[in-house]
């Protein structure tokens, strides 16, 4: 098969190969809290992602609020820090979503039941099926 060509610049493959590692070391993360039970799913989980070296930071910082897609969960806050004791660039801190899961995409958010027409799916799917939708750049 020939495969259509990518399109991205060098910058965009480092950025992609960056998350991938993160990625990766997030889902190891996920998995301690299903095995404790504290989760079902990734779906159900929330990461708080702490650089610190800032072309890291940078990388994923591009990929802004597509993050929770492409790690699979409901909820991904990145914030830089020049200040460390970690062993690692990153830490990753995963704690089970408060929020009540949507019947439609499954994602935990705050924002379930907010419209009283449809009140057990999100805003984001209330957008994508009687809205606008939503606008998604990476994932």
């Amino acid at each position: 098969y020939d495969l259509p060509a990518h399109g991205l610049s060098d910058a965009q493959i480092d950025d992609w190969k960056k998350v991938i590692e993160i990625r990766a070391f997030a889902a190891k993360e996920i998995e301690l809290l299903r095995s404790a039970g504290e989760v079902g799913s990734s779906l159900q989980a929330e990461l708080d992602i702490e650089i610190y070296v800032g072309d890291e930071y940078r990388s994923l910082a591009r990929f802004e609020d597509d993050l929770k897609f492409i790690f699979i969960t409901s909820k991904v806050n990145v914030r830089y820090s020049e200040k460390t004791t970690a062993k690692y660039a990153v830490a990753v801190n995963v704690q089970p979503s408060k929020h009540a899961k949507c019947d439609r995409c499954w994602h935990y958010r705050e924002d379930v039941g907010a419209s009283a027409e449809h009140p057990t799916i999100c805003g984001r799917c209330v957008s994508n099926l009687f809205g606008q939708g939503e606008k998604r750049t990476h994932a």
